[in-house]
């Protein structure tokens, strides 16, 4: 089969790995002992099951965003059993990493070891962490997946592997998608990660073959942000923090920001933008 020139960009969490259950939950600490015995291997094969079918049709590079615990220090998968075109974002804690050291538009995105989003149902739901409510983009309730989405506009999402809820949940964004689901709380259904691996691996390789069938995200500019934070805590326009008149002036005064104690809304030209201002929104909250 003739090489694809264009990247393919995986991102890869670790809550919907296969075998990792409310049994082994501590497998998803980072730095635990779990984590490195248990969910280190199961997130590993995942993502090595879908790269080995990235080479089998020809993909030549390979840009892996491992992002849980925001990336920033040991990585979750162990790097010495990634094939040798496999590029991994250290570090990419920051929305705009990724998007940068993927050059062009990518041949497409596959999103690994995803739960849902906050309030999704499934398995370890959240968005981006326990402090994040519900947040929309132009008016579309958004979780990880369609923050990524929304980050790699209109490049096509070809496969999503993890938590049951979570493949629904990018079905309702992208239905074209292939789900591959690796476990369901909802069903009791957690079968070890070897089991799963062949699966991913075809699963995976018929979405590439069906790259021309399949769908990105696609909003138009501006893009209007809002954000709930978690019901046990409240915003505080008010809250006095490094940097706080810079955000207040850039939320207030430039992206037509308004603020309640359970709400913020802003406006961006660019995806990057708002998503930023969609971490900072972090320095404003509080306990109740």
């Amino acid at each position: 089969m003739a090489s694809v020139k264009r990247p393919l960009y995986i991102l890869c969490d670790i809550e919907g790995a296969s075998g990792i259950s409310p049994e082994n939950r501590d497998a998803m600490q980072h730095g635990s002992a779990a984590w490195q015995a248990a969910g280190r291997p199961r997130i590993t094969s995942d993502v090595v099951a879908v790269c080995e079918a990235a080479n089998d049709f020809g993909i030549d590079e390979i840009i892996l965003n491992d992002a849980h615990d925001s990336g920033h220090r040991t990585p979750n998968v162990f790097p010495d059993q990634l094939p040798a075109n496999v590029r991994l974002i250290r570090r990419p804690h920051l929305p705009g990493k990724p998007r940068r050291m993927v050059r062009g538009e990518p041949f497409g995105i596959v999103i690994v070891g995803q739960h849902a989003m906050a309030g999704g149902g499934g398995f370890a739901p959240h968005t981006i962490n326990w402090q994040f409510g519900e947040v929309t983009i132009n008016g579309l309730v958004v979780g990880e997946i369609g923050i990524e989405l929304a980050l790699f506009m209109r490049a096509p999402l070809l496969a999503v592997v993890g938590e049951q809820a979570a493949v629904e949940e990018a079905r309702t964004l992208c239905s074209s998608c292939v789900g591959i689901p690796v476990k369901s709380l909802e069903r009791n259904w957690f079968p070890p990660a070897e089991e799963m691996r062949s699966v991913i691996r075809e699963k995976t390789l018929e979405a590439f073959e069906r790259r021309d069938e399949m769908t990105g995200l696609d909003l138009e500019s501006p893009f209007r942000f809002t954000l709930r934070p978690h019901e046990k805590l409240r915003l505080d326009r008010d809250k006095r923090f490094f940097l706080g008149a810079l955000l207040r002036y850039i939320l207030f005064r430039r992206c037509k920001g308004k603020m309640t104690e359970d709400k913020a809304s802003w406006e961006t030209k660019t995806v990057l933008g708002g998503l930023y201002l969609l971490h900072a929104m972090r320095a404003f909250m509080m306990k109740r």
